[in-house]
């Protein structure tokens, strides 16, 4: 913000002669145009600072959770968008966040989908973003895995060492 040019108040004395008289100890005082200027900037600045606030706010933490219409490749985000895949789905995509929202993406399981079985329960830190193949199983956000002989032991030792989320 640029520097007001203060002045000090000069008072006229209406006596005989028209004399101005100058109080040094008279107050400050700033030009219309010149607190208006400033003013403005002020107001211009408090408006970015709200608008990046509200942004920080926005993408401060939560989730977005997609969901996939059938088998069609059609998923649809919790914030409204709608995205295609043409094979697989956003976490076999690379997608972890939001294209439209910036959260971070959740994919929503279909019930006839959810084959217990196999349900991995999500990391430490609560990610969901876990998998199981080649022996190993892992969360694809902060790279904790446990390793094993077999896939199937891999899983079975992630689940016992995290327990399953209360809902």
């Amino acid at each position: 913000m640029t520097e007001v040019h203060r002045y000090k108040a000069v008072t006229m004395i209406s006596a005989a002669g028209a004399t101005i008289g100058y109080d040094p100890h008279g107050p400050d005082v700033v030009m219309a145009t010149e607190f208006d200027r400033v003013t403005a900037e002020r107001d211009a600045l408090q408006q970015r600072l709200n608008a990046a606030d509200q942004r920080i706010d926005d993408f401060a933490g939560g989730e977005c959770e997609w969901s996939c219409e059938d088998d069609s490749g059609i998923w649809n985000s919790g914030c409204g968008e709608t995205w295609s895949f043409h094979e697989d789905g956003p976490e076999e995509n690379g997608m972890h966040f939001c294209h439209s929202c910036g959260k971070h993406l959740v994919v929503k399981v279909a019930e006839q989908e959810q084959d217990d079985d196999w349900h991995m329960n999500p990391c430490k830190q609560g990610h969901r973003d876990v998998g199981a193949a080649g022996g190993v199983a892992a969360c694809n956000q902060c790279d904790e895995k446990v390793e094993a002989a077999t896939t199937q032991e891999a899983f079975e030792r992630w689940n016992a060492s995290h327990p399953a989320p209360q809902e």
